[in-house]
């Protein structure tokens, strides 16, 4: 019974080590992630970059020296989230229907947070407003 609790310990701690993000070089990630951060993210300095295995799909997320970070689907390479510590998130990295509909409605917040869903989109705007939208960019609701 001991050796079958350890063996099962052991293979818990495997596992949660495996499952650790890894440091990855900014070069391993797909091809296209690459080309998002240096399209919209020029200005910003790369502190460091992981891999975490979620699941079946690799997620990728690249960290900047001002806090900011942008995450990517590991498979599509994919932008699936930024969170901005310092600034908003470039505008042109969002959908045309979210950016016309955040600029119409809260002209003077910023966003600081996307993220896309299952359902379709997610966005935090400065004063901590939640805005949800659908897959075809149409918006849902709003919450704090």
């Amino acid at each position: 019974m001991k050796k079958l609790f350890l063996s099962l310990v052991c293979a818990a701690a495997a596992w949660a080590v495996s499952a650790a993000p890894q440091k990855v070089d900014f070069g391993k990630m797909p091809k296209n992630s690459q080309e998002f951060v240096q399209k919209y993210f020029s200005n910003e300095k790369v502190k460091s970059v992981e891999m975490d295995r979620e699941s079946s799909w690799d997620k990728y997320t690249v960290y900047f020296n001002s806090g900011n970070q942008v995450s990517f689907e590991g498979g599509s390479g994919d932008c699936s989230q930024i969170i901005m510590k310092e600034g908003a998130v470039p505008s042109s990295a969002m959908p045309a229907k979210l950016r016309s509909y955040t600029g119409a409605k809260y002209p003077r917040l910023h966003v600081v947070m996307y993220e896309t869903t299952a359902d379709g989109y997610k966005l935090k705007l400065s004063d901590n407003t939640i805005l949800d939208f659908n897959k075809s960019g149409d918006f849902v609701k709003a919450s704090k």
